[in-house]
């Protein structure tokens, strides 16, 4: 019987046009009158995800910050704020690399002003409220998640001299292809989702998980029915049992039209 069903956005729920389809908010309100949850599962913070999903925003449970924060029936039951020391060590790892810095945190996005830079459009759609804030290192904050912005393509060398500079002291993730994430140790949507499943009652044999993209891995790994999206790497497909239809092609909404009209005994041919 499916219980909970968790989707990453970009890539994933969202086409190439980065938008929220609108089909999802009555879907989302129909399978919770099945008993069924609907939980996105972003790299966005708590306030974007609000605003993403602002029809149903009261109505639904949210991953965000990459699992750094995870919200059930309105309370936050995870929350691992980046240490301050290790905030401060990676914004000198910065200056040294052509990037965009966002930190994460509980009020708002903090970073230097990006208008008008080649990092603005890449950083609106993902961060609604932010504030330009002249030195980082001194944010009134706590830091769920600090978000890097590398043009070039993170694997392409930033991720390896970060996940070096890091020790071991943090995990860093690359979470787009231009993005990278350093959070606390421990920290992914996998252990995002373990924490809803447990206020619930619910076990991954109840689950149905969506992703594209490596920082999807631990959120798969948490579902019996874990879909890979058609338009993911080659190299993702092995974590995952089912592959869905192209983000493009509306894969993610086939699946839950499908799971709405059969009801929670729905059950996939695996």
């Amino acid at each position: 019987m499916i219980k909970l069903i968790a989707t990453d956005l970009d890539g994933t729920l969202l086409g190439d046009d980065k938008v929220v389809p609108e089909e999802i908010f009555g879907l989302a309100q129909a399978l919770k009158k099945l008993g069924i949850l609907f939980v996105p599962a972003s790299g966005r913070s708590p306030y974007t995800l609000r605003e993403n999903f602002r029809p149903i925003a009261d109505e639904i449970d949210y991953i965000c910050d990459n699992g750094a924060v995870a919200f059930a029936g309105g309370k936050t039951v995870l929350s691992n704020p980046v240490p301050r020391d290790v905030v401060l060590d990676v914004l000198e790892f910065c200056k040294s690399e052509d990037v965009h810095v966002l930190l994460c945190g509980t009020k708002t996005t903090y970073l230097a002003p990006v208008e008008g830079t080649k990092y603005e459009p890449h950083v609106r759609p993902y961060y609604f409220r932010r504030m330009a804030f002249d030195e980082l290192g001194e944010v009134p904050d706590d830091v769920n998640k600090i978000a890097i912005c590398d043009m070039r393509n993170p694997k392409a060398g930033s991720f390896e001299r970060l996940v070096k500079m890091l020790s071991g002291r943090a995990v860093a993730t690359v979470s787009g292809e231009i993005w990278m994430d350093v959070m606390q140790n421990g920290v992914n949507k996998g252990n995002a989702l373990e924490a809803i499943q447990k206020y619930y009652g619910i076990t991954g044999e109840e689950t149905v998980a969506f992703g594209d993209f490596y920082n999807d891995i631990p959120l798969l790994k948490r579902a019996a029915y874990a879909y890979v999206m058609k338009n993911a790497n080659e190299d993702m497909f092995p974590h995952g049992n089912l592959v869905a239809d192209s983000n493009n092609d509306g894969g993610v909404l086939k699946v839950l039209r499908e799971i709405a009209a059969c009801g929670a005994e729905w059950k996939p041919n695996i």
